[in-house]
């Protein structure tokens, strides 16, 4: 940091706030002080506009939504409240307590996004900026199966003129982008914000770092809002702060953990920083393509399981991303090891004929001939043999794990047992095809007929295909601790002035928890839109 009254001569830049980062924080937080009568200025350290957001298919989850209230249908406050503090802190929960039994500032930030969800998209809908629509293909709650979650379907939405698609999230951006200019915002790509300016205790301004190697001091009258995502793509930080093995994530390259960094040397409490929303990622493809890689969502087929280095399943490979990963992160006492990183997903030419989907990071490939991160075998013995060679070249990026001397014979009993539960009908060890949000999945890209369509045994007697997963990251959600206006809080919990922190650049109160699709982006356009509103008022101070 630097001191206000050392800097010699006039600022290059003076505004009223800038913001760091052009994702949906960023943005919606810009909107809303722009409109009122702030003068924004927004730094993208990348070379395009939109951050993590712009990969995303643009849902947006919030509850008690006006389509619901279009329909009167009551989205009860307290039953909303449950289901975020059972999913967020399932080992601290209490049902009983006032606070559920969550920290206070994670009550409090949950019960706000309850609060203002509506308004915010209200507001940002009023400004051209987010145009959201109901989804209207069944989308199911990833956790509908919880007693607590009283209202499984309603509260997912999407983008309106994509309702899901590939593009919905560069449409999303696209809007946000337009409105801003509108409203007279300043947006440069390429900026990256490396220090901050501070007069007597004040963050008052920033350092930026051009692609052209320039630098400028920005001088910010009213505030700074750090809304540069997470840390996911930095390796010191994932090991420092994350409880797992996670090794990178689909998050933009720019996420490396800036506004921790940032606001740590200017004292900031960091709160959740061992949490992501996380999920399964082929680990070739992220090696191979960091920036378009997305974590595997979706991993579809009826003839396909997932087994660790011992030739065991260990999940219910169907349950929702953010689970599944971290089951991936399971610690085991007697080997001193992750006994599912990685995990081998292993499926049948059927399934690789009939469910190739080049989306939602799907595993089997649309263009078998230039699926590299695919391993194929006309034998369960060659293919056992070709995933052990991939694994002995990845090295240290699965942990420099091999398949364990027994696990062509574990693996066979598992494909034999497996078979035995499609026969049924039943999973009897992960209840496979049990809940509503795996129904859906299954209805909505397609599975198999036979008497649960998401189970049919392997047919090793054709070719067979694999690949190799680890624990990855949608993006971190640790951070500085703010209040409700976004403002960072210090270590004794002091406001520390003049400096922000919206989405994943902050600490999120969602504890481990991911509501459903749109999980993300509802609360973070709803933090924004509040933080957004304290900067735009006359409640701020104005630095001179």
């Amino acid at each position: 940091m630097i001191e206000a009254s050392e800097r010699p001569g006039p600022y290059d830049v003076d505004v009223d706030v800038v913001v760091a980062g052009s994702g949906a924080a960023g943005m919606s937080t810009a909107v809303i002080a722009a409109s009122l009568g702030r003068k924004v200025l927004v730094l993208e350290r990348a070379s395009r506009f939109g951050g993590t957001t712009r990969k995303s298919a643009a849902g947006v989850w919030i509850p008690n939504n006006r389509f619901l209230q279009e329909k009167g249908i009551e989205d009860n406050k307290l039953d909303v409240l449950k289901y975020l503090a059972r999913i967020g802190r399932p080992a601290m929960y209490d049902p009983d307590s006032p606070t559920l039994g969550l920290d206070q500032w994670e009550y409090d930030g949950l019960e706000a996004f309850y609060d203002h969800g509506a308004r915010a998209h209200a507001a940002l809908e009023e400004l051209d900026a987010l145009h959201l629509a109901q989804a209207t293909n069944g989308l199911i709650d990833y956790l509908a199966h919880l007693p607590e979650n009283k209202m499984p379907e309603g509260r997912g939405m999407y983008q309106a003129a994509s309702m899901g698609g590939a593009d919905g999230g560069q449409l999303l951006i696209d809007d946000f982008v337009n409105a801003a200019r509108n409203l007279q915002v300043d947006l440069r790509t390429e900026h990256r914000v490396v220090d901050t300016i501070i007069d007597r205790g004040r963050v008052v301004g920033v350092v930026v770092e051009t692609a052209a190697g320039e630098r400028l001091e920005i001088h910010a009258r009213v505030g700074v809002v750090l809304a540069t995502g997470g840390f996911t793509h930095n390796a010191e930080m994932r090991l420092n702060f994350l409880d797992g093995p996670y090794i990178g994530g689909c998050a933009v390259p720019t996420n490396t953990g800036d506004s921790v960094a940032i606001a740590s040397e200017l004292g900031a409490q960091l709160s959740n920083m061992n949490q992501g929303w996380a999920g399964p990622i082929v680990v070739e493809r992220l090696l191979k393509e960091p920036t378009e890689v997305f974590c595997s969502f979706y991993t579809l087929g009826d003839g396909l399981v997932s087994v660790n280095c011992g030739g065991k399943r260990v999940a219910n490979e169907k349950a929702p991303y953010n689970e599944l990963a971290r089951v991936m992160a399971a610690y085991d006492p007697r080997t001193l090891r992750y006994e599912n990183f990685p995990l081998i997903t292993i499926w049948d030419q059927q399934v690789a004929d009939r469910w190739a989907i080049d989306r939602l990071g799907n595993p089997v490939p649309v263009d078998p001939d230039n699926a590299y991160w695919v391993i194929s075998g006309d034998t369960l013995e060659e293919l056992v043999h070709a995933i052990d060679e991939r694994l002995a070249e990845l090295g240290s990026h699965v942990g420099h794990r091999r398949l364990e001397p027994d696990f062509a014979a574990q693996l066979k009993e598992t494909l034999n047992r497996f078979a035995g539960f499609a026969a049924d009908g039943v999973d009897a060890d992960f209840h496979r095809g049990e809940t509503r949000f795996e129904r859906y999945v299954s209805s909505r890209f397609g599975d198999g007929d036979g008497k649960n369509p998401l189970l049919r045994a392997l047919d090793t007697d054709g070719r067979l295909h694999a690949t190799i997963l680890a624990p990855g990251l949608l993006d971190t959600k640790g951070g500085p601790r703010t209040d409700l206006q976004g403002r960072v809080l210090n270590t004794r919990g002091e406001r520390i002035e003049g400096l922000y922190a919206i989405g994943n650049a902050a600490a999120s109160p969602s504890g481990q928890g991911y509501a459903g699709a749109g999980g993300t982006l509802g609360p973070i356009v709803t933090y924004g839109y509040l933080a957004g509103r304290y900067l735009g008022s006359d409640q701020v101070s104005v630095h001179p």
